[in-house]
């Protein structure tokens, strides 16, 4: 996909300047080879503006491979990215191209590189300095010749060089850093962002609106989507299946559950249109709550497993559960 394609995606079009500067960012630093660091809150897009580095480059013509390194284990990691041959005494049994020989001369995207384990990033390093990698099970070198991009949805208002980042990668991986503005930022594409996901949720959902009540377009437009894009289309969508008779309603608005719900004034509270058993009250609210969270973390497994007290795995088991899936930008 080139430059020109790239451009129609909805979140390219933009009204805002700070986004447009973002955007000239990514088109000055296409041209080079350095590496890049993109910046942002989970749900700004960061594989998008990856996507479009790489279309504004001469390497828009070879692949652009992303890998997400909150999804592998340190070892699995390493595979994924430098792959194995077949070494009779390493136990290895048959031969994997990674990622850094597949994508070639093209782009690879490193998705939350900072949360990739030290054996990796120590690795890594080594292959930017020498622009040479070593699949596992063998010390034949091959060359390196893809761009590389990397993001990250750390706090850098924070410290964040620690005993879990090496400082040498770090440097390493960002010579140019490119920050992506949160939704709250770029109000002036508000308007035209909640129309392209209304008009997306009326198809997917083969329901017709007609009318937005004020009470809920006043919430859609001063809302600030901790979340981002992710949030504001799953709004979209919640509000868009809880309409009545071809209105959106403030009934819509709750984030939290996906129930509609009246409020009952006399006892001040929130309670279902319908009665639900307990089990399927606890199964709805606890996917919805998962899902809220998973998003406010970036859908960073570990970072969420942290935040709500459980393992990595009780949280996988609970995506699979559930059957959530990961927002697509």
């Amino acid at each position: 996909m080139d430059k020109q394609q790239m451009l129609k995606n909805f979140y390219l079009k933009t009204s805002s300047p700070i986004f447009k500067r973002t955007l000239s960012e990514c088109e000055q630093v296409a041209g080079s080879n350095v590496n890049v660091l993109i910046l942002g809150e989970p749900g700004t897009g960061k594989e998008t503006i990856a996507r479009y580095i790489h279309a504004c480059s001469h390497r828009v013509s070879e692949p652009f491979t992303s890998v997400n390194c909150l999804a592998y284990s340190g070892d699995a990691l390493q595979d994924e990215l430098f792959g194995h041959e077949f070494n009779s005494l390493s136990g290895l049994q048959n031969t994997k191209p990674g990622k850094l020989a597949s994508v070639g001369s093209g782009t690879l995207f490193l998705e939350e590189v900072l949360d990739a384990d030290m054996m990796t990033q120590l690795r890594l390093l080594s292959s930017i300095e020498s622009k040479t990698f070593e699949p596992l099970g063998t010390l034949a070198k091959s060359s390196l010749a893809c761009r590389l991009i990397s993001s990250t949805s750390k706090d850098f208002s924070k410290k964040i060089i620690g005993d879990n980042i090496n400082e040498g990668f770090y440097y390493r991986i960002s010579t140019i850093c490119i920050r992506i503005p949160a939704l709250r930022e770029r109000k002036e594409d508000l308007v035209d962002l909640i129309q392209f996901f209304l008009d997306k949720a009326q198809k997917e959902n083969d329901i017709r609106i007609d009318t937005i009540e004020d009470k809920a377009w006043q919430f859609l437009t001063n809302y600030e989507y901790p979340g981002n894009i992710w949030e504001l289309e799953n709004t979209l969508s919640r509000m868009v299946v809880l309409s009545s008779n071809h209105t959106i309603t403030g009934e819509g608005i709750p984030i939290l559950f996906n129930l509609k719900r009246e409020v009952k004034k006399d006892v001040g509270m929130e309670l279902p249109d319908s009665v639900l058993t307990w089990k399927e009250f606890k199964a709805v609210s606890e996917k919805k709550f998962l899902e809220s969270v998973l998003m406010s973390m970036g859908w960073n497994i570990s970072a969420t497993a942290k935040k709500l007290n459980m393992s990595s795995r009780q949280i996988f088991n609970k995506i699979n559960e559930y059957n959530i899936e990961k927002p697509v930008l």
